[in-house]
């Protein structure tokens, strides 16, 4: 028995359907839903249908009969983007072997719509994932990519595209663009929609993709982000060990090693974790400079990020390569001089640091006004 879409079903069937309904425990919105039906006010019982589909426990079979038997007499008859979202709901009860099979139809019934369309297919994407269909799924992402930009602003079915999006290139290893596109997908969804384990996973994942990813440099944003509460107490170390990063703190990086490197994925790329670290403690020491003053010796960067003074070069060749930081390095004078350290996005005490800075820039620019001004009577008499 396949769950396709069909319209060839009587009247009768569906009186007959909800005739059962109403001897249930939810007698009230199926005679609703029977008044709209007979009555064919579409919007109203669309609207009442997508409360009831979502409000269970329904029994299992249940949702998949009333697609069947109740929702594709009208499907035609209501909006492409709510038939996706009751589809979805429904495809939960749908038997997982003709599960694709139910959304693959379903998408053609939506096809004139691109928001119902990338919903559909981005669920149809993650399945096959788990079907190890993953070669498939690179192709539609692209699809969708290009659908999703179409739209122009962002909407909803954005969040369903990251999901996907970042899902493939998780099971990829991909964990610079996983980090980027999970971070898109938490920008499109309301947190208060996850389970509490959900959060967890995310942070978690998304966590490691930020340690492990050799681009991301920047871990404000995470850190910023209120997801993070979710791990403080149920993984604090890794949120501690994001800090870290942050900062750029090798002792505080080696201080936790005995937990991180627990983590297989973590343990397997400790040399990279640590010259990752490195970077990011040269980028702070930079920052923290003042831009007349970063002129910095070796000994000085050397002791800052836990390094022997003869690999400081080494490291300052990459963070430029990188971009984390430009300047030039003075071999003869053991000095690198750096003008410029990538933006980040700051916490706390970054800003702080940043707002004291300000605060003497804006007093020695006070102090050479008052000494132009003492001088201008000179000047005039002259």
């Amino acid at each position: 028995q396949h769950y396709y879409i069909t319209n060839n079903l009587s009247k009768m069937t569906v009186q007959s359907f909800i005739s059962l309904q109403k001897a249930g425990s939810r007698s009230q919105d199926w005679i609703e839903m029977e008044d709209y039906y007979n009555r064919k006010l579409w919007h109203q019982l669309t609207l009442a249908l997508i409360k009831y589909v979502k409000t269970g426990p329904h029994q299992s079979g249940h949702l998949s009969e009333l697609h069947k038997t109740f929702l594709s007499d009208f499907d035609h008859r209501i909006s492409s983007l709510a038939l996706s979202n009751i589809g979805l709901i429904v495809s939960e009860d749908i038997p997982a072997g003709e599960r694709l099979e139910f959304l693959e139809a379903l998408s053609k019934k939506v096809s004139n719509h691109p928001e119902a369309k990338i919903r559909i297919m981005a669920k149809v994407g993650s399945l096959k994932i788990d079907q190890g269909q993953v070669e498939e799924v690179q192709e539609l992402i692209k699809t969708l990519e290009e659908l999703v930009n179409s739209l122009g602003e962002i909407t909803p079915v954005h969040g369903a595209f990251y999901e996907l999006s970042a899902k493939f290139y998780k099971v990829k290893g991909d964990y610079n663009s996983f980090y980027r596109d999970s971070l898109r997908y938490l920008g499109c969804i309301d947190l208060d929609d996850l389970t509490s384990k959900q959060k967890q996973e995310h942070a978690f994942h998304i966590g490691l993709s930020a340690l492990l990813g050799d681009k991301v440099y920047n871990f404000g944003e995470l850190l910023a982000h209120p997801l993070l509460e979710s791990l403080k107490i149920a993984c604090p170390w890794i949120v501690e060990l994001l800090l870290a990063f942050n900062r750029g703190d090798m002792n505080k990086l080696e201080q936790l090693q005995p937990q991180w490197s627990q983590q297989p994925d973590l343990a397997r790329n400790e040399v990279a974790l640590k010259q990752k670290c490195a970077l990011l403690g040269l980028m702070e020491l930079t920052f923290n400079k003042a831009s007349s003053s970063r002129s910095i010796p070796f000994s000085e960067v050397a002791a800052a990020v836990k390094l022997p003074v003869d690999e400081v070069e080494l490291l300052v060749m990459k963070a430029i390569s990188l971009n984390l930081v430009r300047g030039s390095i003075d071999e003869c004078d053991k000095v690198v001089n750096l003008t410029w350290v990538q933006p980040r996005v700051l916490d706390l005490s970054q800003i702080k640091e940043m707002n004291k800075r300000i605060i003497e820039w804006a007093e020695s620019v006070e102090k050479t006004v008052q000494d132009v001004e003492r001088q201008i009577p000179e000047l005039l008499c002259n």
